[in-house]
């Protein structure tokens, strides 16, 4: 699919361009904002697209743009987040050009440290960092240990840290604008639109490169609810990323899903097999050390919260890897039957735009 990528004309004074879409964001939106534009980098643009808040985020925010005239506030009536990224990077006049997020909160030389990481690796067209979730609720704090670690992520390095170097993705990247040249993020994405972004770059010859001194903060979902919300949509839109990618984007991303589909089969096959019920409750119990392992190691910061890490974990993978297979259902199975019937009358199957 194709988009327009026409993008505003390059200001000379400004380096970087930060596109950060909102909606909703009144508690954590000044931070995001002011870390910015109080960083160690004065030459830039901070780009925030607000998709029709009415909890107080865009008084706030046009309280900080009538203070300092590098911020600006655009406005996306469809309240779609890929929607609000191409505004926002049509209208960036920066040499480079940022995705933040609107709960995050940049460290005072985060923009210094991508510029110097593209600087060093000419041949990546995108950089990006670590992320430390964080949370200031009790069971915020316990998502945060889950999605910090190998455990609870597997390899993702942005989330665990590791050694500089090419990956296949990169989170809250820094591009180069010539990313954007053949196109945009896909408008039909309601989530996992960097994924798909970014397969599309790799696909075509481009390099992106994570660094562990950039360094942001990720305020995480507060609740179990909007949790399980999140990883829900995440395993559901994975398919049709890797359906309009045309390949998956890692093997990581296909556990949770393998791992639901032990499950299942472990629940159908183990009461009428002993060697069946042997494995599954040996898999199982394998799980459960890993993650009280993990949980005891993360006993400092969590205290007697340590006790929901496992069941949160548990929510992650299996929510994730039920999400993946709904859409693999929905999308591929009566997805495809759907065009193929469409085919045959000569009609278009009708597509749904989710928000």
């Amino acid at each position: 699919m194709k988009f327009s990528s026409k993008l505003a004309p390059r200001h000379d004074d400004l380096l970087v361009s930060v596109v950060i879409p909102c909606l909703n964001e009144s508690h954590h939106i000044e931070r995001t904002v002011q870390s910015l534009l109080d960083g160690t980098v004065q030459q830039v643009e901070v780009v925030v697209v607000d998709g029709g808040s009415c909890d107080g985020t865009l008084e706030r925010l046009h309280d900080l743009a009538a203070q300092d005239s590098r911020l600006v506030v655009l406005h996306n009536p469809r309240r779609i987040t890929p929607i609000s990224l191409n505004i926002g990077i049509q209208a960036a006049r920066g040499e480079h050009i940022a995705i933040l997020g609107a709960h995050s909160e940049p460290a005072p030389d985060w923009v210094e440290r991508n510029l110097q990481a593209l600087a060093d690796v000419p041949e990546a067209v995108a950089v990006g960092g670590v992320l430390e979730t964080i949370s200031e609720t009790g069971i915020g704090r316990v998502i945060a240990a889950v999605l910090s670690s190998p455990f609870g992520v597997g390899n993702s390095r942005f989330r665990t840290g590791g050694a500089a170097g090419f990956v296949d993705t990169v989170v809250f990247g820094c591009y180069r604008r010539r990313a954007f040249d053949r196109g945009l993020f896909d408008e039909q994405l309601a989530t996992n639109q960097d994924d798909e972004f970014n397969i599309r770059l790799t696909a075509r010859g481009e390099k992106m490169y994570f660094n562990p001194s950039i360094q942001c903060r990720y305020y995480c979902r507060p609740t179990w609810k909007k949790l399980a919300k999140q990883y829900w949509r995440y395993g559901r839109y994975k398919v049709l990323v890797f359906k309009k990618a045309g390949q998956v984007g890692s093997i990581r991303q296909l556990i949770p899903a393998l791992w639901v589909a032990f499950l299942a089969g472990s629940a159908a096959a183990a009461p009428f097999s002993a060697l069946a019920a042997f494995v599954s409750l040996s898999v199982l119990a394998l799980y459960t050390t890993l993650g009280l392992l993990t949980a005891a190691g993360a006993r400092k910061q969590l205290g007697w919260r340590l006790i929901s890490f496992l069941p949160v974990a548990a929510t992650v993978h299996a929510v994730y890897g039920a999400g993946l297979w709904c859409g693999l259902f929905k999308d591929v199975v009566i997805g495809g039957a759907a065009k193929g019937k469409a085919s045959a009358t000569g009609r278009p199957a009708a597509r749904k735009q989710e928000a």
